[in-house]
């Protein structure tokens, strides 16, 4: 079994859940076990990716880029109106685009 290309994971679904995945395998010529797998696989991409984000982003404000919440919260509010605001800046004071920090 070492050169196996997937594990066994038991799970519980409510009834209800296990019903409507049947329905939906057969519906799409697929396994259930199929489904289950790739919803797993791409459950987890996505938690890592969004895990990822809060990382970079918690970085971001230890190093001082972010916009402070009253800032952005008055330009949301201007949108629309005949007062409209400027895009907030950074609390380093530089701009910034929206893909590099300033160094």
């Amino acid at each position: 079994m070492a050169n196996t290309r997937s594990t066994t994971l038991s799970i519980r679904l409510r009834p209800e859940t296990k019903k409507r995945l049947a329905r939906l395998a057969k519906a799409s010529g697929r396994s259930s076990n199929f489904l289950i797998s790739d919803a797993v696989e791409s459950y987890v991409a996505d938690q890592e990716r969004m895990l990822a984000e809060v990382r970079q982003a918690d970085r971001q404000v230890k190093a001082g880029h972010y916009i402070k919440r009253e800032d952005m919260k008055a330009w949301l509010l201007s949108w629309g109106t005949d007062h409209e605001l400027p895009p907030p800046k950074c609390v380093c004071g530089k701009v910034h685009d929206n893909e590099a920090l300033c160094r």
